[in-house]
């Protein structure tokens, strides 16, 4: 090996120079889907058929805009929660054991747990004016 070469690949300002240019390694490439989060998921399953993107196709003044939630009475994650387990109006109940069997959906019920971590997703979904959520899902 030459050796003016060795001295170039050897110098301290190269060595800076390789270190600071090489990708970071240590986290992900910004296109990696992450998971969708829990309450996405279930939103996407069992709401967004009449509340994409937060509206309301079935009843306009409805939507799950802050505007339209605070006009309805609708202000905490346990208001949304309550509406989403027993219904209200054309909004079809989703919980266990939601009555009148009229009121409630007669497609599958969701569990406590999941009706709650559906509030807290349209609340923040709410609170931010409904940015969009990249789906994931299979």
């Amino acid at each position: 090996m030459n050796s003016k070469i060795g001295a170039y690949v050897s110098s301290p300002l190269l060595a800076a120079i390789f270190t600071l240019s090489a990708p970071n390694l240590a986290s992900p490439p910004v296109s990696i889907a992450q998971p969708m989060p829990r309450g996405a998921a279930l939103f996407e399953k069992a709401c967004i058929g009449c509340h994409d993107m937060g509206g309301n196709i079935i009843q306009p003044g409805a939507t799950l805009f802050t505007k339209d939630l605070q006009r309805n009475g609708i202000v905490t994650e346990d208001d949304i929660y309550n509406i989403t387990y027993y219904g209200k109006g054309r909004m079809p109940g989703f919980g266990e054991k939601c009555t009148p069997r009229g009121q409630c959906t007669f497609g599958p019920r969701l569990q406590e747990e999941e009706i709650r971590m559906l509030a807290e997703f349209v609340k923040s979904q709410a609170d931010n004016g409904w940015p969009k959520v990249e789906s994931y899902a299979d």
